[in-house]
């Protein structure tokens, strides 16, 4: 019965995705977002599991991607092949806008984890890249995809056996890697402390991502109210980042009950265009960012001068899991 269920619903997403690329789901001048789309067909007693792995796009952004892998030991070392440069996830990348992080002939030597921290030994092709922006990608993705394992805190890289004090373009390795700053929009002043914020963006003008960026606010300690006014104030110039909420919008307070976010703006938010996609987008982008200050958080609520606003009756206010499902 059940491998009749699962053929059904793979003839199901194959008509799907066959009329989708006919154009019958898509207005010809609608940018998808990836973010939305639907995550059906394969679960996990398909013997996968999800896990979050983080590309590149053409500017030098990491994107963290839901993907999944097989579920079996050893997963760290499988979610670092999914990162490697070779013709097949180049172009399975490609068609969204996104590309392989490690280069190409790049191998995992060997890897353990001990106590939280996970050493992996590389081989030399790992040095293979051009520019410092590629240097800070690479390091990036490996920290954040990995932390992404429970059973990990710490990276330490090695290339061959051996510990490096720095990269080429001076990346320091010779300590344990965290993460810290992901996207970081410019660099951090005395007496401002991080945050994480999330933006949109895309490179082929047909797919979007939420992409976080890390920006220093000036505030005693992150929390969501910090973390929401660094978002309002809009992406960094020149990045080609934007964000769904309306210009001119002014956060007047946040609060959180019972996993609801409840976010109060000035009356500007009611400018916000009426589509479902626009408006769950900006759901979103406010939810991730709350999320990395509090992740008990579920659900969003939009409010303007105590009052809850209207939205799309297609959106929806919980959170999902994961954003940028491929």
């Amino acid at each position: 019965m059940k491998s009749l269920r699962r053929v059904v619903i793979l003839l199901i997403v194959f008509l799907l995705i066959s009329l989708t690329g006919c154009g019958f789901f898509k207005d010809k001048n609608e940018t998808k977002d990836v973010s939305l789309m639907m995550d059906i067909g394969i679960s996990e007693e398909d013997g996968l599991r999800e896990t979050v792995l983080y590309y590149k796009d053409s500017k030098g952004f990491i994107v963290p991607v839901m993907r999944r892998i097989p579920r079996e030991e050893g997963a760290g070392r499988a979610a670092i092949n999914l990162l490697v440069d070779e013709p097949g996830l180049r172009d399975d990348l490609a068609a969204i806008g996104l590309l392989p992080v490690l280069p190409a002939g790049t191998e995992v030597v060997g890897m353990s984890i001990n106590e939280g921290l996970a050493k992996v030994d590389f081989n030399e092709n790992i040095l293979s890249y051009d520019t410092e922006i590629d240097e800070r990608a690479i390091v990036q993705s490996l920290v954040y995809t990995l932390t992404e394992f429970e059973a990990i805190d710490k990276i330490q890289l090695l290339v061959d056996g051996k510990k490096m004090k720095k990269l080429p373009h001076g990346t320091k390795i010779k300590e344990p890697l965290q993460r810290e700053n992901i996207n970081l929009s410019m660099d951090l002043q005395d007496e401002e402390i991080p945050v994480v914020v999330y933006y949109k963006g895309t490179t082929n003008g047909e797919d979007s991502f939420f992409i976080p960026v890390t920006k220093g606010v000036n505030a005693l300690k992150a929390d969501i109210k910090s973390a929401l006014i660094s978002l309002v104030e809009g992406a960094p110039e020149n990045t080609g980042l934007y964000s769904e909420l309306p210009a001119g919008v002014v956060l007047n307070n946040v609060y959180i009950k019972d996993g609801v976010a409840y976010i109060d703006f000035s009356e500007e938010i009611k400018n916000m265009p009426g589509n479902a996609t626009h408006q769950q987008s900006m759901i979103y982008e406010l939810g991730f960012t709350l999320r990395e200050i509090e992740p008990s958080i579920s659900q969003i609520r939009i409010l303007s001068g105590g009052k809850e606003i209207e939205l799309n009756s297609e959106v929806s206010l919980n959170l999902p899991p994961y954003l940028n499902i491929h």
